[in-house]
């Protein structure tokens, strides 16, 4: 097998040049890089990680925490697409990912502290969740997917403008005549939820139309849950002629429901979604959206810690706000009079 020595004798640099470019650490010149990666790929060099984490102090792995349940996560499109943008940064960055389910009551800086991981990225978080104490004390460099509360500059995070995005919705069904209109929303110990929420009552404000509490319906991000909220808006006295959902999950459920008692989509009742997943555009009828780049946000948040961990973005903000945007197709049409 190929040794350390072999590659540095190979390149014409010293061994602790060649361990610099192992480690992707920054002093190395990309002519000298680019060198000593060839004679890595000449000799089929191996790095010992095990040696590596014992001279670095890392463990060359990223965690990702995530509360729920293994079947609800590689089940809900918004997960897997976040996952496959931290996973192609950290796979390109030769970094492992380890993935943390959390179901406990185990702090989550014990995986820092325990050298299990180099950082944290932190994904659906609710407010006051048990396990982040500590975290912060640890020193444990985390960042977030989700914003995990309301006033808190702490932790850094990635995240879409939820608020925003709620408001394209609600703007687009009041430019289309709709004036009574529910709000189909996950849980409400989320921060993302309570953004939503705030949309959709900034933009009724905004227009003068009335707040009527008894169309914010509070329910989980899943078809499940979609379904049972549709029902119950439209048992309503005064049913709703447009729906806006928390998630494109919860609108497919809100649709098929609507279908059951004998709505149509989106003549009787328009409804829109959240997030775009790939399969909004093949739904019955194609789904009415607002898009959030969860793909990107993934990618940005391991970019973003990985940069922070060596140490290269200290200026960076702590905080990323993604756009978000308004796709429409089919599920929403010209509201009948109201």
């Amino acid at each position: 097998m190929a040794t350390i020595k072999d590659v540095a004798r190979l390149s014409g640099v010293s061994i602790k040049t060649v361990s610099r470019v192992v480690n992707n650490m920054a002093e190395v010149s990309p002519e000298t890089r680019q060198k000593v990666q060839q004679a890595i790929l000449e000799l089929g060099y191996q790095p010992n990680n095990m040696a590596r984490s014992l001279v670095n102090g890392r463990t060359n792995t990223i965690g990702v925490i995530i509360p729920h349940s293994a079947d609800y996560i590689f089940t809900h499109p918004f997960f897997t697409e976040v996952l496959r943008g931290i996973a192609e940064v950290l796979s390109a960055n030769n970094v492992n990912l380890l993935l943390h389910l959390a179901h406990g009551r185990t702090p989550y800086a014990n995986l820092y502290t325990q050298r299990q991981v180099d950082g944290l990225i932190l994904m659906s978080i609710p407010l006051g969740d048990p396990n982040l104490e500590g975290l912060a004390a640890s020193g444990a460099p985390c960042i977030g997917t989700c914003r995990i509360a309301e006033n808190d500059n702490a932790i850094r995070w990635v995240d879409a403008d939820f608020a925003g995005g709620v408001e394209q919705a609600m703007e687009h069904l009041i430019s289309l005549g709709h004036r009574h209109i529910a709000l189909l929303t996950g849980p409400k110990s989320l921060v993302s939820v309570r953004l939503r929420e705030q949309g959709y009552r900034n933009s009724l404000k905004k227009n003068d139309l009335p707040l009527v509490d008894t169309y914010i319906l509070e329910g989980s991000f899943t078809s499940e849950s979609g379904h049972a909220l549709a029902i119950q808006a439209m048992q309503l006295p005064h049913p709703p002629s447009a729906l806006v959902c928390g998630d494109d999950m919860m609108a497919f459920g809100a649709v098929q429901a609507l279908k059951e008692l004998g709505r149509r989509v989106p003549e009787d009742v328009s409804v829109v979604g959240f997030d775009d997943v790939s399969l909004a555009r093949f739904s019955s009828p194609p789904l009415t959206t607002i898009r959030q780049d969860t793909y990107q946000k993934g990618r940005i948040a391991a970019e973003a810690l990985l940069s922070f961990i060596r140490g290269k973005n200290d200026t960076a903000p702590a905080q990323i706000m993604l756009d978000t945007s308004l796709i429409v197709r089919n599920s929403t049409a010209p509201a009948k009079h109201q």
